[in-house]
């Protein structure tokens, strides 16, 4: 064996090493990938039931109908212009400077005042 084959040996080896190195990575991302869709789907069909239930209380005490609800989600749903099945953030005036702020952010971006409590839908995080 001349030094060209040496040489060449050792790059496939170095080569071989780092595939495994990926692949071993590649395999511990699938499984974390795994983990948090099975995480998430427990953490929606748990939400879902949550939701259930409170809707079926409400309506047997207050005697709302399905159709009722039906017309508030959709009125919630269109109110950032968007038939899209989400809440998302929207603008409102910051309590403190009155700047225009994001309801996604935590803090205002000119003052910095907490906007934590000025959000407003209440289940916004």
């Amino acid at each position: 064996m001349d030094f060209f084959d040496i040489r060449q040996q050792i790059g496939i080896d170095a080569a071989k090493r780092e595939a495994a190195g990926a692949k071993s990575k590649a395999d511990r991302t699938e499984d974390k990938v795994d983990n948090f869709q099975r995480t998430t789907e427990r953490q929606i069909s748990h939400l879902t039931l949550l939701c259930q239930s409170m809707w079926e209380l409400l309506r047997e005490q207050s005697g709302l109908t399905d159709n009722q609800l039906r017309a508030k989600i959709a009125d919630i749903d269109t109110r950032d212009g968007r038939v899209d099945g989400k809440i998302n953030p929207s603008v409102f005036q910051c309590p403190s400077c009155g700047a225009n702020c994001n309801s996604s952010r935590q803090s205002c971006t000119m003052c910095g005042g907490d906007l934590k409590q000025h959000k407003p839908h209440i289940f916004e995080t």
